[in-house]
């Protein structure tokens, strides 16, 4: 991928040289700042904290959005459409990495260099904003934004009251950041492009790691260094109390792997696991990657119930307990944790952010209220509508989900979740692929991520930051999905559903009465919920 010329770039030769650039980016946030593609849910989520902390802000994108919409009415300057004129009386253009690589000539880019304006990613200005705080990260494949959102909440009902960045917008903030009081700072850190090596955190959850971001990453060995490079990069200064802490899923692979290749890390690790049944070889397993005399904390989900609610209990086995379930200490008084979004890897993220919450010496009470009034982020298995829905000249009893699931495991946890909390209804799973490069590598475990679902709608490819080159179509994937024999069975279907309007025209002619529908994709096809709902202005009531 080419890399971006800038005039500030992280690429440093001394500390005393990335100082002064650190330095270099703080200073514009108190400046005339323009960004590029300013809808992204990372970006926007800067801009109105640069906003807050004295910035001139404006924006621009290809399209409006909801997005685009909220930026406007916070009294953000955002036009629709690219122009070399929106640089005029600019100091700065902020830019998504992906413009770096799908438009190297794009005319703002040209016009920023033309004038000397510093180009700048916006997580490169958000690791300079994050540098003077105890910042709190969250990364990995899957989970990362209901993670990150868990454990904003659980600071703020703690009353740790936390400046935050998150990549979805999360219903009880109101928006996709926060901006707090205090010196914590919790934020979503993204591994493409190497975006999570500008962050600095004191403390980091990983919640997963398979290979993902073909389109960046060679292979997986890549994938893994990068996640190593920034746990090495974590902030192990004197200057606050809380002991440099690593929290960990136990029971994601990748995770042990990260963990045993950093051998004897300084710092504080942590883990958790929602599969109890082997309790005394985990903790083992875990000390043994440790590299310590003794059993790390681990926290552990047990008596979980997934059909028809999602709920479970917590206890953490200390340092030196074994393992053995008698010597653990049950957290909330032994009482049940009960979940409004579903499925097992929501049981997961939750306890990714209790594990966080309590190292960070959040009370029981405060973590159990933050996870008991969480209802979701936007496009996280989101519930767009529930109840009576105009179909062809009549109404049936639909629910329709909205969800961002783009990798193979993420759609095969989401479907399995929806199939748990609805198992009486007929699942249609309607999903656009995002990316040629992930469809492609991927291509095998997409065709068995599906089998949770009666019907499979997919559309066209969403290309996102990449060009069609013929490498994999849609309707190669509908094909193979076919052949798989849960879809011989009567009533199962396999459908290509063209693009975004055709798909939307498909859907419209399936659904049928108790149907559960599950939207799924990182790109637009969320429209498609917008457009049956009557919120794209061609189409029926909201109910």
């Amino acid at each position: 991928m080419e890399r971006a010329e800038r005039k500030l770039t992280m690429n440093t030769e001394s500390e005393a040289s990335r100082q002064d650039q650190q330095a270099e980016l703080r200073a514009l946030l108190s400046r005339r700042l323009h960004f590029m593609g300013i809808g992204g849910q990372g970006i926007s989520a800067l801009a109105r904290l640069a906003q807050t902390t004295g910035a001139t802000v404006s924006g621009c994108d290809r399209a409006p959005s909801a997005t685009t919409r909220e930026l406007a009415a916070a009294g953000i300057n955002v036009t629709i459409g690219h122009s070399a004129q929106h640089l005029q009386g600019q100091e700065a253009l902020i830019i998504t990495p992906a413009v770096l690589a799908l438009e190297p000539d794009h005319q703002e880019l040209v016009a920023a260099r033309q004038q000397g304006l510093p180009v700048v990613t916006w997580q490169e200005l958000l690791g300079a904003l994050t540098r003077d705080y105890c910042l709190l990260s969250v990364c990995g494949v899957h989970g990362k934004g209901t993670t990150t959102s868990l454990l904003a909440l659980m600071l703020v009902e703690g009353g740790f009251d936390p400046t935050c960045v998150i990549g979805a917008v999360v219903p009880a903030l109101g928006a996709n950041y926060r901006l707090g009081q205090s010196r914590f700072f919790v934020n979503e850190a993204d591994e493409f492009n190497h975006n999570f090596w500008h962050y600095h955190p004191r403390l980091t959850v990983v919640t997963s790691i398979e290979y993902e971001h073909p389109e960046f990453f060679a292979d997986y060995e890549a994938f893994l260094q990068a996640f190593t490079r920034f746990i090495q990069g974590m902030d192990l200064s004197e200057r606050w109390p809380l002991p440099p802490t690593l929290v960990m899923n136990a029971d994601s692979p990748g995770c042990l792997e990260l963990r045993a290749r950093l051998g004897h890390w300084v710092g504080r690790t942590v883990f958790y696991t929602v599969a109890p049944e082997a309790i005394q070889e985990k903790t083992e397993q875990l000390t043994s990657i440790t590299v310590k005399g003794e059993s790390p904390l681990l926290f552990e989900a047990h008596d979980l119930k997934l059909e028809g609610e999602t709920s479970f209990r917590v206890r953490l086995h200390a340092e030196g307990s074994r393992g053995a379930a008698s010597q653990a200490r049950s957290l909330f008084g032994g009482e049940k944790i009960a979940l409004h979004v579903p499925g097992l890897h929501n049981v997961q993220n939750a306890l990714g952010a209790i594990a966080a919450a309590q190292s960070l010496g959040v009370s029981e009470e405060a973590i159990k209220r933050a996870l008991e009034g969480f209802r979701g982020s936007r496009r996280r298995f989101e519930i767009r509508h529930q109840g009576p829905l105009p179909l062809a000249g009549r109404t049936g009893d639909v629910i329709l989900i909205d969800d961002y699931a783009h990798h193979p495991t993420a759609i095969a946890a989401t479907l399995a979740a929806a199939r748990q909390r609805y198992p009486q209804r007929r699942l249609i799973a309607v999903y656009q692929p995002h990316m040629y490069s992930r469809t492609k590598v991927f291509f095998e475990q997409f065709v068995e991520a599906f089998d949770e679902a009666d019907v499979v709608v997919i559309s066209d490819i969403f290309p996102a930051r990449e060009r069609d080159t013929g490498l994999v179509h849609a309707r190669d994937l509908v094909a193979a999905l076919a052949q798989r024999p849960h879809f011989s069975g009567e009533g199962r279907q396999v459908l290509y559903g063209g693009d975004r309007t055709q798909t939307e025209a498909e859907l419209r002619a399936l659904l049928d009465d108790g149907d559960l529908v599950l939207i799924m994709g990182a790109g637009d096809i969320y429209l498609v919920t917008e457009q049956l709902l009557g919120e794209g202005g061609q189409s029926h009531h909201q109910g």
